[in-house]
């Protein structure tokens, strides 16, 4: 009987720590997108020269601040083991433009090394709005 209880007590835990990731998740990204609305535009690609800064949400978004009122988010198609932690990447194009189909590279600043190399996905616009 024992044995019984502490199973359905896993499996509680289990689900509701499960739940409360995803969650946590969301909000991540809807706090980083408070300032800004979404167009409904999605670009395979964005121009390098007008990327101000990016703003790494967690393991699966990260958020390219345009110079102006625009801001694309990139939902990674895989989840990016440490970037959410490490909060910094690199990349290599050879062209102006990033895209969709280019590698980001996650730097690990413990160790002073790279990280794992994860594809990027789609860029969702985002106009900043207006107060």
């Amino acid at each position: 009987m024992f044995g019984k209880i502490l199973t359905s007590v896993i499996a509680v835990a289990v689900m509701t720590s499960s739940g409360f990731a995803k969650d946590d998740k969301e909000d991540k990204v809807a706090k980083a997108l408070e300032k800004y609305t979404k167009t409904g535009k999605v670009e395979n690609c964005v121009s390098l020269n007008r990327i101000d800064s990016t703003q790494v949400i967690d393991d699966s978004h990260i958020l390219f601040k345009m110079k102006g009122k625009q801001a694309y988010l990139n939902k990674l198609p895989h989840r990016c083991a440490r970037l959410g932690f490490e909060k910094s990447f690199s990349y290599k194009v050879h062209t102006s433009q990033l895209c969709k189909i280019d590698i980001i590279t996650v730097f690990d600043s413990t160790g002073g090394i790279q990280g794992p190399s994860c594809g990027l996905g789609k860029f969702i616009e985002y106009q900043k709005k207006t107060d």
